[in-house]
């Protein structure tokens, strides 16, 4: 101890700092938080740890917090997940859940449905195999896709359409078809992995699996690009695909615990290039424009136009019965501030979809930084 002693005293006659292991200085990092239930005081927003041995500082904003919370028990929803992140950092701004189900957020329960047709987009694009001026063609494919539906090429009855407005619109049989012809369930596969999906989320605690079994037969991988595959997807996961492509294809790994104010940007990598990412602004942005959630985000009276580049997806689950509704997206659509993923899980009776909701989010983070520049 007198020789590690006079080590010290002579490193700090020299003016050099201590080494840490000298220091004995221990960082607390909970292994998990309770972030179900998150409680907001002092400024600043708070959860349990799981451990039971006190709270863990969160990175969340305290008023978005609240707004996002009210939001989410205004849809009446009997299950749904909102949560909101930083683009640039992958700072969690917003995290809430609602039902018996627990953390909504980070549990991947139900498919996320024509969610997945941004991955297919991804690789036709990351590929080369479609340009967005191109004509695709389609026909049915609704609810289902059949074998007939999924024939490449173009067909008398068949509906034409640029491809640039297929993702916006949806169009379940115009990616059978561009699945069948160009791509295989290896390379889709493989740009699904790249995206994150069959990993759990980066983020600083844990989170369950996203999923998605891709067939080798020809139905089977139509019915998976567009969205009608076995497949599991987080409200987190979902929010994930978005902030990369919002980050120019950029994955940048998700912070929830610690301070607000020093979230460090930690780079993992690409996913698709920087001119794929581009490309699919452009296809995201008639989601909201003129695709599936024109109606929801249309400009109203008193409220500045807002440009969100985002998806939707919807089914029918069955046990237990819902109506599920997503959205996922980010904005401004051109130079991204915030990404936002939402599930809501209704009764066949609903009050809110996902997009609605979504809505209302990018109303509030907007509306409190307008107020925060006055």
């Amino acid at each position: 101890m007198r020789r590690a002693s006079s080590v010290l005293a002579f490193l700090i006659a020299l003016g050099v700092a201590a080494p840490v292991a000298l220091a004995k200085k221990v960082v607390d990092k909970p292994t998990d938080v309770r972030l179900e239930s998150i409680r907001v005081a002092t400024g600043r927003a708070k959860a349990s740890r799981t451990d039971d041995k006190g709270e863990v500082g969160l990175t969340l904003d305290p008023a978005l917090q609240r707004a996002v919370e009210k939001i989410l028990s205004g849809s009446k929803a009997p299950s749904g997940a909102i949560i909101v992140s930083d683009v640039k950092t992958g700072r969690i701004l917003a995290w809430a859940s609602r039902g018996k189900e627990g953390d909504l957020v980070r549990e991947a329960n139900y498919p996320g449905a024509s969610l997945f047709k941004v991955i297919t987009t991804a690789s036709l694009l990351e590929q080369k195999k479609v340009n967005l001026g191109d004509t695709v063609c389609y026909q049915g494919g609704e609810s289902r896709i059949g074998a007939n539906d999924i024939k490449p090429g173009c067909h008398a009855g068949d509906s034409r359409v640029r491809f640039e407005l297929a993702l916006g619109r949806s169009l379940n049989t115009a990616f059978g078809r561009l699945a069948v012809q160009h791509l295989s369930a290896k390379s889709l596969g493989e740009t699904a992995k790249a995206f994150g999906i069959g990993e759990s989320p980066p983020l600083d605690l844990p989170a369950e699996k996203t999923s998605i079994k891709i067939p080798d037969d020809e139905l089977g991988l139509a019915r998976a690009a567009a969205g009608f595959g076995d497949a599991k997807m987080s409200p987190l996961g979902a929010l994930y695909i978005m902030q990369t492509i919002a980050n120019g294809g950029e994955r940048v790994r998700l912070h929830v615990t610690g301070s607000a104010a020093d979230v460090p940007r930690v780079s993992l990598g690409r996913a698709v290039s920087k001119a794929t990412a581009n490309q699919l602004v452009r296809m995201l942005e008639v989601t909201t424009r003129s695709g599936t959630s024109a109606k929801a985000f249309a400009p109203t009276e008193g409220k500045p136009h807002l440009s969100v580049a985002g998806k939707t997806g919807t089914l029918l689950y069955e046990k237990p019965k819902r109506l599920v509704s997503w959205f996922a997206g980010f904005a401004p659509s051109r130079d991204p501030e915030i990404a936002v993923a939402v599930l809501l899980a209704n009764d066949e009776k609903w009050w809110r979809k996902g997009n609605e909701v979504a809505r209302d989010v990018f109303d509030a983070y907007f509306e409190q930084q307008a107020k925060q520049k006055r």
